[in-house]
């Protein structure tokens, strides 16, 4: 190289988001993070707070930072006393509740690895995630979902968390009726049934020491994913504290100011502990705050509006569509006359899944219109890496540059180096899209199979993330979407679902899209059939579908189209609230498509 020659950095070495940190930030993350179990960590911040601010609330019941002490040593003691120690595995299979998170950080604090499933898994999945666990600790609502597993000789005890009774009547009677009756049988069969009362009780005499010493390679805690790293396949994640820790390390440089989270603020928790992204930043960093968290363990529309309109929360995290329903709600208020404020909200989180440029437009247009000082902050993350990988926090940024087809997820979180690849391996410059890799030291220590640990990343330390992504040359990063929803055309050529359902988007009648492949045994090629919601006043008629048609023609690959078109109102949302892509790979009726004139009929095959 010559003198007048200048290296081209790729974007991981240029690292050009760093001129957004706060001054200082950088010098801040060469500090060195305390070698200490999550639980120590957590509890040095938790009594520094002298009970200033309550730790939880549940369902109108204060629990303050001494409490939530108290009950972690105790259900240590309990655990110990059980025969629990370094090394063994316990599953927790519960919703977002205080008695959850007092197993959670117990079992930590005596070295105790803690697996938590997908609630919403099937039960034939659910045979994975128990591996050598012997105790298991089940919401007493959902323990009928596990009566097979549970029933398993390896099953030691089997504590049922009793979480509905903090509910307010009459829903804590009708939840613990049923319940009662849909596991009588099992609980008349087996002894080792016991509330978490009678658990106390038999167990929390154990009078020995509790804390065990901190092992940065032990595996803490075990995440569920629904399958980042593979399509279709639940994966086991395994993080050590280690790794947990770490993650505050980026906290503290986001936070230089305090004005994100600080000592009495508020978050709202609605997502299970086995939602890695929820925990750390729903749970663990208003802890370490001095914040108070307020726990809801149902999660639908209902439930979020009505929390957020009582509680009015600093903070919170959902998936886009619960979002956008909730702003509809806006919506339908400020139509009817009616005040709707929103300027309590400081760090709004959309996370899990995003949403269209043009949804998040809208809402933050209502955000600014009902009083609030910041929009929707959008972020990205994954199990893998211990939750956030970039975040969109802009606090002068309401109204966010919509030229891409795809929202900004914003910066890389402080500490995280991140790159975009092609398929070979090579870093890709600005404005080019590949897949999304990450470096940084709150990766996972491997997935968990049969038992045991498996490796998963480079040498180099980089994990793929799977998701087809480009960065900006100011440092944003837009993800387009999983790089394994493909079809494969005639000539060889992968066509990613969402550019397609992206630009059957930029039409005028359409408001949202969504391109999914019909599930068939006897198709002899890929049936892709798209869902449309329509603008209003947009009718499916000829004309419309016409046009699409020949507008995807222009970038579809030849001899592949779009098989049939279909309506919905809105799309339906999984258990955590997410867009159920599921259900429509799995919808054969009600397609049609432009020909002759009119529209006819498609036929699936199923």
């Amino acid at each position: 190289m010559t003198d007048t020659e200048t290296k081209v950095l790729m974007p991981s070495e240029e690292r050009v988001w760093e001129k957004h940190y706060q001054p200082g930030a950088t010098e801040l993350l060469k500090e060195k993070m305390p070698e200490q179990t999550l639980w120590k960590f957590l509890s040095t911040a938790i009594k520094a707070d002298n009970d200033e601010h309550d730790a939880l609330v549940y369902f109108g019941r204060h629990i303050k930072r001494s409490t939530l002490l108290q009950k972690v040593d105790k259900w240590a003691r309990v655990m110990k006393g059980m025969g629990l120690g370094v090394g063994d595995q316990i599953l927790l299979f519960s919703p977002a509740a205080p008695e959850s998170y007092y197993v959670l950080f117990a079992a930590d604090c005596i070295g105790v690895t803690t697996i938590m499933p997908n609630m919403s898994a099937s039960s034939e999945a659910l045979k994975k995630y128990y591996a050598q666990a012997k105790v298991a600790f089940v919401f007493d609502g959902m323990e009928s979902l596990l009566t097979k597993i549970l029933e398993k000789p390896q099953f030691e005890y089997v504590v049922l968390m009793d979480v509905t009774r903090s509910m307010s009547a009459p829903l804590k009677h009708i939840l613990g009726l049923a319940n009662w009756v849909k596991t009588r049988k099992a609980r008349n069969r087996h002894t080792k049934y016991m509330t978490m009362r009678q658990a106390i009780a038999r167990f929390g005499n154990y009078e020995g020491p509790i804390e065990a010493p901190f092992q940065k390679d032990r595996i803490a805690m075990v995440f569920s994913t629904g399958g980042t790293t593979k399509a279709g396949e639940a994966k086991l994640i395994c993080m050590t504290d280690k790794a947990m820790v770490e993650m505050f390390r980026g906290a503290k440089a986001l936070n230089m100011k305090g004005v994100i989270v600080k000592p009495g603020y508020t978050s709202l928790c609605q997502l299970p502990p086995f939602v890695c992204t929820g925990l750390f930043i729903l749970v663990l960093v208003p802890l370490v705050y001095g914040m108070t968290i307020y726990m809801e363990p149902r999660l639908n529309l209902e439930r979020f509006t009505a929390c957020i309109q009582k509680m009015r929360p600093n903070m919170t995290l959902v998936p886009g569509p619960l979002w956008a329903g909730f702003f509809r709600h806006v919506e339908q208020q400020l139509a009817k006359g009616k005040k709707v404020d929103l300027s309590h909200f400081i760090f709004p989180v959309m996370g899990g899944e995003g949403c269209t440029p043009e949804k998040l437009a809208w809402m933050d247009k209502l955000m600014r219109k009902c009083n609030s000082k910041t929009g929707i902050v959008s972020g990205y993350g994954m199990s893998e890496v211990f939750s956030v990988i970039t975040v969109d926090y802009r606090p002068d940024v309401i109204d966010k540059k919509n030229d891409k087809l795809a929202i900004s997820v914003g910066y890389p979180y402080p500490s995280f180096t991140v790159g975009i690849f092609d398929k070979d391996g090579k870093e890709l410059g600005y404005g080019q899209r590949g897949e999304l890799w990450v470096n940084t030291p709150t990766r996972l220590a491997g997935y968990l199979e049969n038992g045991t640990v498996a490796r998963c990343t480079n040498e180099d330390g980089w994990v793929h993330t799977g998701d087809l992504c480009e960065m900006d040359e100011d440092g944003l990063v837009y993800v387009y979407g999983r790089m394994s929803k493909y079809v494969e055309a005639p000539d060889g050529t992968h066509v990613y679902l969402f550019d397609i359902a992206n630009r059957l988007r930029q039409d005028k009648d359409v408001k949202e899209s969504l391109v999914a492949v019909v599930e068939s045994d006897e198709a002899k090629e890929p049936q892709v059939m798209a869902h449309l919601v329509l603008e209003d006043g947009a009718q499916m008629n000829y004309e419309l579908l016409k046009r699409l048609d020949d507008d995807l023609a222009t970038m579809l690959p030849k001899g592949f189209e779009v098989k049939g078109y279909k309506q919905q109102e809105e799309f339906k949302m999984s258990f955590i609230c997410k867009t159920n892509v599921a259900h429509y790979a799995s919808e054969y009726d009600g397609y049609v498509k432009p020909s002759n004139g009119q529209l006819t009929e498609v036929t699936v095959s199923k």
